[in-house]
């Protein structure tokens, strides 16, 4: 006879756990269950204990009901199985995933903090540097996955985990394409589609279809979240929200928190952008622009604790800065290479003066280009160069040898220059960015503008067509009113003549005409009486 299923602790059980009754712990598999932790729209998550290693745990457990459904639990497993390839600092790790006595779990680890939802409920909203630090580490968690061909589909600040020392970490990664491949209906809140307010409108109308730029758009729904402390775009149903969204209209970022860099909130707009083709199209891309602004800070300022991780160090890191962030090593400064030689056959070791010369006085052939595109060849100390490169007057391809005849190197791979030179780089770097954002700002200006003088032409078109309906109507209504009186008396005539009914007009001729007879015949039969009368007194 088979064993029962073990059952998870449930909220009476603790109960009466809690009231020092004894009670038997349910564990599954290599996992002995401890006690609920929440509930979500695939399952119940539960703290345990993974026995074998030793070590506490998230235990996912998945719903029965999404367990019934054909071909279900084959894509959670593979999902999940996909997940645990994932190995990133800023992701939450997969231990295990599998199946005992009928219960179909993902095991994951467990994260002692609190979730970037339960920070802004409590803080409003979060300063720009924290916002950018947890908006790049995500993004740089993200462009991982999606390096692996995976799509994450429900970014989102309760997605976001961060742990009492400050480490940020992306939850959920893969198992939201499980629960979208169901194609679950809109009306049902939490499930199918991933968050309404996060996710891009195509996702609404396929979430079986869409692809690394969806995470995108709901990281820059999130980061408009995290500075403004109210999402862009609401509504009262599902339906009413994908519709606001498909309009495109927000308040922007600035508008809602004045603090906000106009060049950021130009940023989260692209990043917002309806249309899949105007998004950035890749987190690297995006990561680039953020850091771009120079308001990264190096730690979360909400978290107090003692032995606080500094994510990133320096507000405007170098390249090998940006490498030791993305790949979760703590990145070491190389301390500077006056003194390190590079063997080259036949001359003198690169970067190193001869014996008793300063290496401000060390001469040096630079091989430029001048303003007008020219390449040119100078001999120059190399303190003088030092001084071309601070103030940008040689470019990333100018060379230098200490023999006119060569090897010319760039400035970078020798010792003397190469601080500088890595400085000049950056600088130049930003510059180009900075002329890319203008021009990509200028575009969205201009089209801006256009799209400001159609919805003026438009309105102008639609009141001018209104204005005209209204005058014809009242031309209609006048000439109906003209013709009434001008036609209106002749018109009756001839139908009241054709009925036999006598008008108006006649009937006051008939009553005055036996007036006029009396009055004729009174003066004519006085007379006659006078004729008559006078015989008789005659007589």
């Amino acid at each position: 006879m088979s064993s029962p299923s073990p059952e998870p602790p449930d909220d009476k059980s603790e109960e009466k756990s809690q009231k020092g009754e004894s009670k038997k712990s349910s564990q599954i598999g290599d996992f002995k269950l401890i006690k609920k932790l929440g509930q979500g729209g695939m399952g119940t998550v539960y703290l345990a204990h993974q026995v074998s290693l030793d070590r506490p745990c998230a235990l996912k457990v998945l719903s029965k009901e999404l367990a019934a459904k054909p071909g279900f639990v084959e894509r959670f497993l593979r999902e999940a199985r996909s997940m645990a390839k994932i190995d990133h600092p800023h992701v939450v790790s997969c231990y295990a995933v599998g199946e005992d006595k009928g219960f179909h779990f993902v095991a994951m680890e467990l994260m002692d903090g609190k979730s970037m939802q339960d920070w802004v409920d409590q803080l409003s909203k979060l300063s720009i540097p924290d916002a950018l630090l947890v908006t790049i580490t995500c993004a740089d968690a993200l462009a991982h996955a999606h390096a692996k061909s995976m799509i994450h589909r429900d970014i989102k600040p309760d997605n976001i985990l961060v742990t009492k020392k400050g480490v940020i970490k992306v939850s959920d990664m893969g198992l939201a394409k499980v629960i979208d491949d169901e194609d679950m209906s809109m009306t049902q809140s939490g499930t199918g589609l991933g968050t309404p307010h996060y996710m891009p409108p195509e996702q609404a109308r396929n979430a079986k279809h869409v692809d690394h730029r969806c995470d995108i758009y709901a990281l820059g729904v999130t980061l408009y979240h995290f500075v403004t402390g109210q999402v862009p775009f609401a509504g009262g149903s599902v339906v009413d929200l994908i519709n606001n969204k498909e309009k495109g209209f927000y308040k922007p970022a600035k508008q809602v928190n004045p603090a906000v860099p106009e060049r950021l909130d130009l940023m989260i707009g692209k990043a917002m952008a309806k249309d899949p083709q105007h998004r950035y199209q890749n987190c690297e891309d995006f990561i680039r622009d953020l850091e771009s602004v120079g308001l990264v800070g190096e730690s979360l300022s909400f978290i107090d604790a003692p032995d606080k991780v500094v994510i990133r160090r320096g507000s405007s890191p170098t390249a090998a800065t940006q490498v030791g962030m993305r790949t979760g090593k703590q990145t070491i400064a190389t301390p500077p290479a006056a003194g390190r030689t590079q063997s080259m056959s036949g001359i003198q070791s690169i970067g190193s003066p001869s014996t008793g010369e300063r290496w401000e006085e060390s001469i040096w052939y630079i091989r430029y280009r001048d303003p007008q595109g020219n390449t040119k060849v100078g001999k120059m100390k190399a303190e003088q160069v030092i001084r071309l490169v601070k103030a940008d007057q040689i470019d990333e391809t100018a060379t230098a040898a200490l023999d006119s005849k060569g090897p010319f190197l760039p400035l970078a791979q020798i010792p003397v220059f190469e601080d500088e030179s890595k400085k000049m780089l950056m600088r130049q770097g930003v510059k180009k960015r900075e002329k890319s954002l203008a021009s990509t700002y200028a575009k969205l200006d201009k089209q801006h503008k256009r799209q400001k003088w159609w919805r003026l032409f438009r309105k102008f078109r639609e009141g001018t067509l209104g204005m005209v309906s209204l005058v014809i109507w009242l031309a209609i209504i006048v000439g109906i009113v003209i013709a009434g009186v001008k036609y209106g008396p002749t018109a009756w005539s001839a139908i009241a003549e054709k009925a036999g009914i006598s008008t108006p007009v006649e009937s006051e001729e008939s009553d005055e005409a036996p007036a006029d007879d009396t009055e004729e015949d009174a003066p004519r039969q006085g007379n006659e009486g006078l004729e008559t009368g006078t015989p008789g007194a005659g007589g």
